[in-house]
């Protein structure tokens, strides 16, 4: 069965089970992701991705760098979706809070400098190839909804780098007390929020409504780690609702003096 545009706009019923499916689709795929990560080296780097590869660092709200092989993605995973997930979202196919990148090989970058290096190389690649497309660009089959394959260049418009992701990372590089993640069931993921990271801010905020990323709303749980105020150590929880207080800030609801309102009611709630 092939669904068309015109059927799809005409409708309804079928724009919600569409809907339903990309849905459900992507909270499956999303964990699943998780266990695959993309692999940070200097050869990967160096090289032109493929499209479908490209497309995984677009609709995310950061990065998250591990710079150590954690014992527990798929906990992540679903620590990260129950946190950004909420029903009353327009949730399109491939948007989620994260890109998780291993950063943990033999010749990976692992200081934080390195990692700044690397997310530029990142953000450059994919903010020049949503323009123009390389004449080198495969174009492998790859998704079907009842039996319609889709081209990841006919779908290339819809997939975009936020501007958040240029302007803050997560970094995981150090593990939970193994008590934490070993003796604990699967579906228990408090732990995860408790893992101590690195909170990045790079500097690149023209595209945020927002403007330059303020770390004073965690200061109190929080520690600055850099000198200049640009890295700050503190726990995942604490660092992702940060940051979901940024996407939201940052959306066409929110005008820009609801920001500082924002922050500062979620300072009070620490």
């Amino acid at each position: 069965m092939t669904i068309t545009v015109e059927e799809l706009e005409a409708d309804g019923a079928i724009r919600e089970e569409l809907f339903e499916y990309w849905e459900a689709a992507n909270k499956r795929m999303q964990p699943w992701k998780f266990d695959i990560p993309f692999k940070l080296t200097p050869k990967t780097l160096q090289q032109w991705w493929p499209l479908t590869d490209l497309h995984e660092f677009c609709l995310k709200t950061c990065a998250i760098y591990a710079t150590v092989d954690i014992a527990f993605p798929q906990e992540l995973a679903q620590y990260l979706w129950a946190k950004w997930f909420h029903p009353s979202i327009t949730c399109r196919f491939g948007e989620f809070f994260a890109k998780f990148v291993a950063s943990y090989l033999h010749d990976s970058p692992r200081t934080v400098a390195e990692l700044l290096v690397a997310h530029r190389c990142i953000c450059d690649q994919v903010l020049l190839r949503q323009v123009v497309l390389l004449p080198a660009d495969d174009r492998p089959r790859s998704m079907t909804f009842n039996a319609r394959s889709q081209d990841p260049c006919e779908d290339h418009e819809n997939y975009r780098l936020e501007a958040l992701f240029q302007a803050v990372f997560i970094v995981i590089d150090t593990l939970p007390p193994l008590n934490s993640c070993w003796t604990r069931s699967r579906h228990d993921i408090d732990f995860v929020a408790d893992t101590e990271v690195l909170l990045v801010r790079t500097g690149e905020y023209h595209d945020l409504k927002t403007g330059p990323i303020n770390f004073g709303p965690i200061e109190s749980v929080s520690e600055e780690i850099d000198g200049n105020g640009d890295v700050r150590r503190v726990k995942l929880g604490d660092a992702v609702d940060f940051i979901l207080e940024l996407q939201r800030c940052n959306t066409d609801g929110y005008s820009s003096g609801e920001w500082t309102t924002a922050l500062r009611d979620l300072d009070k709630d620490k």
